[in-house]
């Protein structure tokens, strides 16, 4: 125990353990005292008659009886006013047995017995005030009997000698004792301590993830034996990293304790939250009727975690991607698994859905089972030989000619054949492949573009993991200089996704690419958060469209005129607006009513090879009006565009 002020809990622990201690030495004393006054009932029967007989037979049948019994009944007690009343009858039998051998055998010498009684009653009492006024009754007796018996000055001094060797005794045994239940209680108090430590964070109070761990092997078991489902919620916290890094770690700390309290107040009778580390936790909840009632707690869950919090005069905004799995879609599933289907849910919600709730489904399961198939034959493939690179043209409606080829990866597997692009870059990025492949398709598409004309440019997408990274970007800037193609004729398109991930970290990776002269280009703009509050503190030159604006364009008005928006932000703003996924006459007709100038999508190229490369440049050349190449099967373009 600390040496502040005891807490309630703590001097119940300490009363506790001292009956724990306690309690052998009143029952050791009950024991002893029982066999003794077995031997001594035997005893009268041989020295004593008549009614000296029966009163001094009866009295220590009595004790021996009365000590067997205290021995019996406090063996589990947990109160001390049990122990104390097992010693006072027990002491007050033995003080009877001794005044009445002096009644009936009036024996003067024998009167030490009383100090003898007042010793055992100190060795074996248990509190003051039990010690205290059967030793005053004692001595009383002894100075009362050697007064009349007249030998009361022989008994004075041997009367005192004996009381100051009871009480000492008396206050040595009972620090002991104190000192060894302090030392006790003190090391529970610890242990207790390290136990909540290793089973609850440091800074939200939320169990831990070996709690955490621990409360999901008990889940699976009740599921296993009585049948009871269980719901598995990962949460990842969005944006707050820039609220960390902005206003600093006790900001960030301050953010992620009230994030846990809010988890605590709205998962109350519904299930228990668990930080398992940085700004993720899991929840594991009752087994909700149906997945509408379970979208609906998670729809509550992102707007109570979206609301603002008011942190030591810092206002912060974050919001929560989600990630369920209900344990009746995994029949035999383990803990691994079951963690596993929730976080392609929660993998899903931020790539897709970001700030929303997404319930793991029969369609996750198969893209699961297929991206396990992929990333682990791109973990045992020769990818250097089977990567290769398509080129798709940006054309320029206004000069009629080409400006750039976006460079877009492709992988032939010999196990698996020609894999979709989406699957296998998704597999790389969570397998932590990406930058691997990212570097081998850098130099592949820089060793093609030395052959292309000095005003053709080449795009190539980094990743989310190719921007958090250090290394990977200084890599990819040694292959840049490694290469001798003039920077500027390089330009890396990054998605909005992957500068919201980490934008210092992103911006900072940016940076250093702009400082070598390459030019940056934000991709699918559009299809994620839309916003220009960012735009001005990025190191962008081009902004890219996404197709989804492009398919409403002949549906919906609104469509068209969000478009034109964007274009004449940029040309505010002097970066370059490139429109993607163009198929049709009729939407680069009205693209061209809204000042589109670059343009990219099948109705100019489909993706081509490095030799379709040279002979759609050599094509350009001799037709430089035409705005396409000759015609091909539109399925076909289909199935090799990214």
């Amino acid at each position: 125990m600390s040496g502040g002020r005891s807490t309630p809990a703590k001097t119940d622990a300490m009363r506790r353990e001292e009956v724990v201690a306690l309690r052998p030495v009143v029952r050791g004393f009950a024991l002893g005292v029982g066999l003794y006054y077995i031997l001594i009932t035997f005893a009268h029967l041989f020295y004593e008659n008549g009614l000296a007989l029966w009163v001094l037979d009866g009295l220590a049948a009595t004790t021996m009886a009365a000590s067997f019994f205290f021995f019996h009944v406090t063996r589990n007690t947990q109160r001390i006013d049990r122990l104390e009343y097992a010693c006072l009858v027990v002491f007050s039998l033995m003080y009877l047995n001794v005044v009445a051998y002096q009644i009936f055998h009036v024996e003067p010498a024998k009167l030490v017995y009383f100090v003898l009684l007042v010793l055992v009653f100190a060795t074996a009492g248990i509190t003051p005030r039990v010690i205290i006024p059967c030793a005053l009754v004692c001595m009383v007796t002894m100075y009362g009997l050697a007064h009349k018996y007249g030998i009361l000055s022989q008994y004075i001094w041997i009367g005192l000698a004996g009381i100051a060797t009871a009480m000492g005794m008396s206050v040595l045994m009972r620090q002991a004792i104190l000192r060894a239940v302090h030392a006790r209680v003190q090391a529970d108090t610890l242990r207790d301590e390290a136990q909540a430590l290793a089973n609850r964070d440091a800074l939200t109070g939320l169990p831990n993830r070996r709690s955490f761990f621990e409360a999901m092997e008990q889940a699976l078991s009740r599921k296993r034996q009585d049948g009871k489902r269980f719901d598995l919620a990962l949460i990842d916290l969005d944006g707050f990293k820039p609220v960390n890094d902005v206003y600093g770690h006790s900001v960030g700390d301050a953010l992620l304790v009230a994030v846990a309290g809010r988890l605590r107040n709205l998962c109350a009778g519904l299930g228990v939250p668990a930080r398992l580390g940085g700004d993720e936790f899991a929840i594991i909840l009752t087994g909700m009727a149906d997945e509408e009632e379970l979208k609906a707690f998670g729809e509550r869950l992102c707007e109570t975690l979206r609301e603002p919090y008011m942190l030591s005069g810092v206002a912060a905004n974050i919001s929560a991607s989600v990630g369920f799995v209900r344990s009746r879609q995994g029949s035999g599933f383990t803990i691994s698994q079951y963690l596993e289907r929730a976080d392609y849910a929660l993998y899903y919600a931020k790539q897709n859905l970001r700030g929303a709730p997404v319930v793991f489904s029969q369609k996750h399961e198969t893209e699961l089972r297929d991206f396990g198939l992929i990333d682990q034959t791109l973990r045992s493939s020769d990818l250097e030989q089977e990567l290769f690179i398509l080129f798709q043209p940006q054309y320029d409606i206004v000069e009629n000619r080409t400006t750039s080829f976006e460079a877009l990866a492709r992988w032939n597997s010999p196990k698996l054949g020609l894999v979709r692009p989406d699957a296998f870059i998704k597999a790389a990025e969570r397998s932590g492949l990406i930058s691997q492949i990212t570097l081998i398709l850098l130099r592949k598409a820089l060793a093609v573009v030395q052959d292309w004309p000095d005003h053709i440019r080449v795009s190539f997408n980094l990743s989310t993991r190719d921007l958090r990274s250090s290394t990977a970007i200084a890599d990819v800037c040694d292959i840049v200089r490694d290469s001798g193609l003039d920077p500027r004729r390089i330009e890396f398109e990054i998605t909005e996704t992957a500068m919201l991930n980490d934008f210092d970290q992103a911006c900072e990776a940016l940076n250093r690419l702009k400082s070598m002269g390459c030019r940056i280009a934000l991709d699918d703009f559009g299809s994620g958060y839309s916003s220009f509050s960012y735009i001005h503190r990025l190191p962008v030159n081009k902004i890219k469209i996404d197709r989804s604006f492009v398919v409403q364009l002949v549906k919906h008005p609104t469509a068209q005129k969000i478009i034109k928006t964007i274009i004449d932000l940029c040309k505010n703003l002097h970066l370059d607006c490139v429109i993607e996924g163009v198929e049709t006459e009729t939407e680069l007709a009205k693209l061209k009513q809204v000042g589109a100038r670059y343009i990219q999508g099948f109705l100019f190229s489909k993706p081509l090879t490095a030799d379709g490369v040279d002979e759609y440049l050599e094509r350009e050349t001799g037709t430089r009006h035409s705005h396409a190449t000759e015609a091909i099967d539109p399925l076909m373009t289909r199935s090799v565009a990214s």
